[in-house]
Parts: structure tokens; sequence; C-alpha cells
């Protein structure tokens, strides 16, 4: 009877483990395939992440380059601004500097001198204010050979130096007003100077 109950016993403890050892491969099994779940989730989540994060840094660095490009587009010009602002400056004061009215009478003269074979033939003369009394002076006497008149020269409020000059009425006319020279020199010197910043921007 001890002999039964032992087998009894020993059956009913080997069936608790088989059955226990087979609950706790499912446990396993089941316990394994959450966690591989888990990872899988994690690794998709961190993927979508790393993905998300290097479209805002591409996205970070493209509006960072396009800035910078801006900032460097915008450094030329108001350097170009300025350094024009300082060529008209200096334009203005050489030009004024250098348009004396002994200067100018000289250059009228010469100017005069194309036209000078037409006895009827007018010179007249706009200068600024300050310069208008000298330029008379200057010029006063020197074209009477050529012209029936002497030259009229006006002062015009419109020039602030230099002289404009027509011959025979408003046939011919010459600007030789600062604001011209300064402009035509400006033109030149300008598309220089654009030259030299587009160079160095390369």
């Amino acid at each position: 009877m001890a002999e039964e109950l032992q087998e009894l016993l020993t059956r009913i403890n080997n069936d608790y483990l088989q059955k226990a050892e087979a609950e706790k491969e499912e446990i396993l099994s089941a316990a394994r395939a959450e966690a591989a779940r888990i990872v899988a989730e994690a690794e998709a989540a961190a993927t979508a992440k790393k993905a998300e994060a290097d479209k805002a840094a591409a996205g970070f660095q493209a509006r960072s380059e396009a800035a910078a490009r801006q900032a460097a587009r915008d450094v030329v010009l108001a350097l170009r601004a300025e350094l024009e602002s300082r060529l008209n400056r200096a334009l203005s004061r050489n030009a004024s500097a250098a348009l004396t009215p002994e200067f100018m009478g000289e250059l009228i003269r010469n100017l005069a001198a194309g036209f000078a074979a037409d006895p009827n033939g007018e010179v007249t003369v706009l200068t600024s204010a300050r310069d208008a009394e000298a330029l008379r002076g200057v010029l006063s006497g020197t074209l009477r050979e050529s012209f029936r008149e002497e030259p009229r020269v006006f002062a015009s409020a419109g020039i602030r130096g230099g002289f404009q000059v027509s011959f025979n009425g408003a046939d011919v006319y010459y600007d030789f007003s600062e604001a011209a020279i300064r402009e035509l020199l400006a033109g030149y010197l300008g598309g220089e100077l654009a030259k030299l910043l587009e160079s160095d921007s390369e």
C-alpha cells in the first residue's frame, strides 16, 4: 500500500512538474515574444525619431545655410551702397575742386573753336550762382572774334558746380555740370566696383 501511495505521489509529482514545466515554457515564450515586440516597437520608434531628427537637422542646416547666404548678400549690398555713397561724395568734392572758373573757361573756349565759323553763332552758359560772375570775367573778350556777342552766362539754381553750354541757340549742347560728371564717373567706377565685389565674392 505504501508503495502504491508512493507511486501515486511520484506520478502526481511528475505530472505536476511536467505541467509546471510546460506552463513555465509557455510563460517564458510569451515573455520572449512580448520582449521581442517591445524591442521591435522601441527600435521602430527610435528609427522614426532618428528620421524625424535627421529631417529636422537637415531643415535647420538648409535654413542656416540660406540665412548665411542671405546675410552675405546683405553685407555685400550694404558694402556696395556704402562704397557708392562714398564714391559719389568723393566725386562731388573732386569735381567741385577741379571745375574752377578758369578751367571751365578753357573748356568752353576749346569747345567754341568748333563752332566759330558761324557769324551768327551764340554761346550760352549755365553755371552755379557762385561761379557765374567769375566765369563771365574769364570769358570776357576771349570769344569776340568768333561770335557776334559775348557768351551769355547765367546762374542756375539746378547747377551746384560745373557748367552747361549751348552753341548757336540750342542746336549743340554740352553738359559738364558736377551732377553729369559725377553720374558719368560713378557709372564707370560703380561698374568697376561691382566687378571687384563680384570677383571677391567668388
